[in-house]
């Protein structure tokens, strides 16, 4: 063989690629590189060679040149189901998921049987949290390897993120039972399994899992943050901060377990509010995330010169930082800047044309700004992507209001469209005194925090963590089944009309999509808002303060139709409602809505729920 290389044949093309290959399996790169080289000096085509350099390239994390062979073996043999798997591979470590996505199906394409293929895919659907598909991909590598444990973890993660618990704590102890001695296998089912559990309210056996992952690997990601969820969830809250903070000492990058802390400093009024963030940022200054996480808290506490700073020192570090623009957007907007406002809103529609949440906070600063042309403008063209976004078509209504529009009446219908009604004694009750006065003493042990959520509309109040209804409580579920007859027939008064967005979703089957319990104390109300993961929402009363029974005063009333902005609309009010023990009020759940304040020593407990239409493709 002539090394300079005017020839080689095929038996010589095969033994220098198994030199390259088990000099690359020591990772004694320039030896692979040495004979793979000698290959293509000769063959320049040769897609053996061309694949394993770049297989080289992956391992060496040059990923612009281990793309750059893996296209060109592509561009020999495109029919190579492993160059595409590998190339899916590459843009999966990279981040860039749709095109992962796109190489692994065409390598399941090619290859219908490619279990690592499905699998991989499954993972990237993940990432994306796609979870739909990635059950899918994780089903098919199932049936054709019904044992595989990786697989069955990253099932049951999955089926976590459809909130379908049950079916995840069942695929997770059936791996447990069949997992080797390896506690790292045993560590990850059992967080698994530790999630499911939770989120069923099990509460003490998820904790048990969570000790038990600790004990098999005390260094698990993310196991120390559902672990301090779980102990919140539970009322404590020294066990939930200690673990929170456990989890960022481990990984101060753990933007999650840095949220969920400060939050709960937040409700706690704890000094420390927001000091995780500084600690980290010390350390890690080139962190663009950790400056943008910390501005959105600073936004929704209400400290706008504060999150711009913040933003801007994100933008600095990654200027593509679509969240970090969007909240200097609204931080701008809030303090009165709106042309600068609607600048960054500029920037961020045109790299995001189809961002829903950033064309509705753009309506937002534009009504504010009172540029209600351009307003209604953006609102028509969002609704064109997502009809039935709630928050969409609130703004719309809100702009149609500013402009004098009459279809806001057809759209809102504040008479027809808010539906009171006072319910019947649940089973084993003979009036709803003697049955709200027991639901409101089992609240009582579900409000343990100081204030409200930072995220959350109530002001001197609190909230309920996780969902109220599906707890297997009996008064609760008692209440559900009164609650159940009067949506139902909301539902059935309906219209069947395709051009309203509250009709045009009517079904008869419906789903709760959220569940909770709010407490106002004296002062307390709640800021007008809107409910974006809804359909119908709602409010039943527990118990209301003496105060509420003023018909001139209306403290502690519901209100209907006010934005949660000054959006310059003469008399912004459309209806209010009398709160009273036993009364449930449904409306949409794109309606401006919030409370009175009012001034007393009792308490105002209500009862909040979310209702979606049970079709998949019916919102």
């Amino acid at each position: 063989m002539t090394q300079s290389g005017d020839h080689l044949d095929n038996r010589q093309v095969e033994r220098l690629l198994r030199e390259a290959l088990n000099h690359l399996v020591r990772n004694d790169f320039p030896a692979a590189e040495h004979f793979l080289g000698t290959i293509l000096s000769v063959r320049p085509t040769e897609a053996d060679a061309l694949h394993l350099f770049g297989q080289m390239r992956r391992v060496q994390k040059r990923f612009g040149e281990a793309e750059e062979y893996y296209c060109r073996t592509l561009a020999i043999q495109p029919s190579r189901p492993e160059v595409h798997y590998h190339l899916g591979q590459l843009y999966h470590v990279q981040g860039r998921l749709d095109e992962a996505i796109a190489s692994l199906r065409e390598a399941v394409r090619l290859k219908p049987n490619f279990t690592e293929a499905h699998l991989e895919l499954g993972f990237a659907f993940s990432k994306k949290q796609d979870f739909q598909n990635a059950e899918n991909a994780y089903r098919e590598v199932l049936r054709l390897q019904p044992n595989l444990l990786s697989a069955k973890q990253a099932l049951s993660a999955t089926l976590i993120g459809l909130g379908r618990h049950k079916e995840a704590e069942t695929i997770a102890r059936a791996a447990l039972a069949q997992a080797p001695r390896d506690p790292r296998w045993h560590a990850a089912l059992k967080h698994n399994l530790g999630i499911s559990l939770s989120e069923q309210q099990r509460y003490e056996e998820a904790i048990h899992a969570f000790d038990d992952v600790q004990a098999l690997a005390p260094d698990l990601p993310l196991a120390d943050y559902n672990r301090a969820n779980t102990l919140q969830s539970m009322g404590r809250i020294s066990e939930a901060e200690t673990a929170y903070a456990r989890a960022i000492s481990r990984d101060p990058l753990d933007y999650k377990a840095h949220r969920a802390l400060n939050e709960l400093l937040y409700r706690m009024e704890r000094p420390e509010f927001l000091d995780s963030y500084d600690v980290a940022a010390k350390a890690h200054p080139e962190s663009a995330e950790l400056f943008a996480e910390k501005g959105k808290l600073l936004l929704l506490s209400g400290r706008y010169e504060e999150a711009c700073e913040n933003f801007a020192r994100t933008l600095k570090l990654a200027p593509d930082h679509a969240v970090a623009r969007d909240g200097l957007g609204s931080a701008l907007t809030r303090l009165g800047r709106f042309s600068q406002a609607a600048g960054e809103y500029e920037i961020l529609l045109a790299r995001h044309p189809s961002d829903v949440d950033v064309r509705c906070n753009f309506v937002e600063s534009l009504l504010r700004a009172g540029d209600t042309k351009k307003g209604i403008e953006i609102a028509e063209e969002t609704l064109t992507l997502a009809p039935y976004n709630q928050l969409t078509l609130a703004l719309w209504g809100t702009a149609m209001r500013q402009s004098g529009d009459v279809r806001e009446e057809e759209l809102n219908n504040y008479e027809e469209f808010v539906q009171v009604c006072d319910l019947d004694p649940p089973e084993g009750f003979s009036d709803m005194e003697s049955f709200n006065r027991a639901l409101n003493a089992y609240l009582d042990r579900l409000h343990w925090d100081r204030r409200e959520h930072i995220n959350q509309t109530s002001r001197m109040g609190t909230k309920t963590a996780g969902k109220l209804f599906g707890a297997n409580h009996n008064l609760v579920e008692g209440l559900k089944k009164r609650i159940d007859d009067a949506v139902s027939t909301y539902i059935a008064h309906l219209k069947e009309s395709e051009a309203h967005p509250l009709h045009a979703r009517r079904t008869r089957e419906f789903l709760y999509s959220g569940s909770w319990s709010t407490r106002l104390s004296d002062h307390g109300f709640h800021t007008n808002h809107v409910h974006p993961k809804g359909w119908i929402s709602s409010a039943y009363y527990v118990s209301v303060p003496d105060t509420a029974g003023d018909e001139t005063a209306k403290q502690g009333w519901l209100k209907f139709g006010e934005p949660s902005f000054n959006a310059q609309i003469s008399e912004p009010v459309r209806r209010v409602v009398q709160p009273a023990p036993g009364r449930l009020v449904l409306f949409p759940s794109y309606m401006w809505h919030g409370t009175m304040p009012f001034q007393s020593q009792q308490t105002r407990t209500s009862i909040a729920f979310d209702v979606i239409p049970a079709l998949a493709n019916s919102g």
